[in-house]
């Protein structure tokens, strides 16, 4: 529900979700249920609608869906293939979406045998024009290099960020060192 009061994807689906209804027109955010009242209403009904529709197909189905599952990943991976290359080309009926499919397919793939997490990629390519418009229009109204910091709320959203960061590499680094030392110890018992 983030996405529909600010406009703020919460994860990777929300992303896509976000992009779908931003490449029709419509703009999630803090305005988003009084521009759009009939809309917003409708994508509440339909969460409503939909939660106990998926419990009965899920329950119904249950069996079907643990054959899906158990299929063979040579089998599921083509299948999966084919329908993404369909879908890309027909956007806009062109083989350049394929190659772009193709392109970030690779992407993705060194993405996960690097271990870089796709989910910070996703929401930068669905944000990234949003975000581009509102720099331009924050630094548009003040020329000031300091405007981010001096404002309260911009300034406290910066700070959660380069908090978020540095606890992420202070957490990463007690790990790596754990890892080391258990590692040691071990060599040291043989």
């Amino acid at each position: 529900m983030m996405i529909m009061a600010f406009g703020i994807p919460g994860d990777a689906v929300t992303a896509v979700m976000m992009g779908a209804l931003t490449i029709h027109g419509i703009q999630p955010g803090p305005l988003f249920i009084s521009q759009q009242p009939k809309i917003a209403y409708g994508i509440y009904a339909a969460y409503m609608i939909a939660l106990p529709l998926m419990v009965a197909v899920i329950w119904i189905g249950s069996r079907a869906w643990m054959r899906i599952i158990m299929m063979p990943k040579s089998m599921l991976i083509p299948i999966v293939l084919v329908l993404c290359v369909i879908g890309a080309y027909a956007l806009g009926n062109s083989m350049k979406d394929v190659y772009v499919l193709a392109l970030f397919c690779v992407i993705g793939y060194a993405m996960v045998k690097a271990r870089i997490p796709l989910a910070p990629l996703i929401l930068g390519v669905v944000l990234g024009d949003q975000i581009e418009a509102n720099l331009i229009q924050a630094v548009s109204t003040d020329a000031n290099p300091w405007l981010f910091i001096t404002r309260p709320i911009s300034g406290a959203m910066l700070a959660a960020s380069v908090l978020s960061i540095a606890l992420a590499v202070w957490q990463h680094r007690r790990e790596t060192k754990r890892a080391a030392a258990a590692a040691e110890e071990e060599d040291t018992d043989f």
